[in-house]
């Protein structure tokens, strides 16, 4: 695997920050190739540890912290899906797989030992997936939106919460049809939350503290970042207009609390409660920071939303996408 691009090492000292790698060089030159200490690097900012390469490009930690969130997440959707790990139908053959933004690797893995015959790819900013791994799963330290140097022909590209932190899903998707990045008949699909807080049955209250977080975050990610959180909205339209074919939508109401009856939607819901506490103080501890809301809002804002999602009486949801659709065969 080659490299995109030179890579200048971050100095240990700028701005403050401290630089650290958990990965033994001489392990990453067999995986990565001859891997810049800005790529096995980690940063330590705000009483969390982030990604190094490609400094600020994403908002969020890549901690022991956030390894536990996106855990419980996986988790989440697997139960969500009655233990499916996607829902395009990809056949019982694919032969290479390809998951973009793996983040901690548990997908890619999971997808390398129900697919024992299939070469399954990761891909991330940050080199935190696990050393040892299944044979036929590798991971890759690159920019998902950069042009794809490392392999093509997949049957199958994934997304998990992963288009919303995209500056550009339009060409990302473009390239990944319009190039060999995926193979004539093959798939791809996209899971991720539209940031809208519903009720059915008027208990959400006007001011309700994770729907005022919502609208506060997607002011700061557009602006700081360029994110557009509501993507998911026309994301269907977008991959027809491409020329994708057979686009399907699915989309789950995901309970914000343990308020349902039913047993298992209120499992999920409490799930769903720890996952979106635990984003909210992701997002409290660098993203709101610098773009300069006071400390004691922040913390207001984290406690409202705390007592908010326990509180029983109100019946939020959040809709989850899966969006799904294919490159026309040839």
């Amino acid at each position: 695997m080659e490299e995109s691009g030179v890579i200048e090492p971050l100095p240990d000292e700028e701005f403050g920050r401290e630089v650290t790698s958990d990965y033994d060089l001489s392990d990453t030159e067999t995986t990565f190739g001859s891997l810049t200490s800005s790529v096995t690097g980690h940063v330590w900012e705000y009483g969390r540890r982030y990604h190094a390469f490609r400094y600020g490009r994403y908002p969020l930690p890549n901690d022991d912290e956030e390894y536990k969130r996106e855990s419980l997440r996986h988790a989440m959707l697997k139960e969500l899906l009655r233990g499916k790990l996607y829902l395009a139908p990809i056949g019982d053959n694919p032969q290479k797989i390809i998951d973009l933004g793996t983040g901690f690797g548990e997908w890619a893995m999971e997808m390398g030992e129900l697919f024992t015959g299939a070469k399954v790819t990761g891909v991330d900013l940050s080199p935190i997936q696990p050393l040892w791994v299944p044979s036929n799963v590798e991971f890759i330290v690159d920019d998902i939106e950069d042009e794809w140097v490392h392999d093509q022909d997949y049957d199958f590209a994934h997304f998990r919460f992963v288009n919303t932190v995209l500056k550009n899903n339009e060409l990302v998707l473009h390239n990944i049809l319009h190039t060999r990045n995926l193979k004539p008949g093959g798939w791809v699909e996209i899971q991720d939350i539209y940031p809208r807080i519903s009720s059915d049955d008027n208990t959400l209250p006007d001011d309700y503290p994770p729907a005022k977080f919502y609208a506060m975050l997607q002011g700061v990610l557009k602006d700081q970042y360029g994110f557009d959180l509501k993507v998911l909205e026309s994301l269907p339209d977008h991959l027809q207009r491409l020329g994708y074919i057979n686009v399907q939508r699915k989309v789950f109401h995901m309970p914000l609390g343990e308020w349902p009856k039913d047993r298992h939607l209120r499992m999920l819901g409490g799930c769903f409660q720890e996952v979106f506490l635990d984003f909210v103080a992701a997002m409290a501890a660098r993203p709101l920071v610098e773009a300069g809301f006071d400390k004691a809002e922040i913390e207001e804002l984290v406690v409202g939303v705390k007592n908010a999602v326990g509180n029983r009486r109100i019946h939020a949801y959040v809709p989850i996408h899966f969006v799904w659709a294919q490159k026309p065969p040839a």
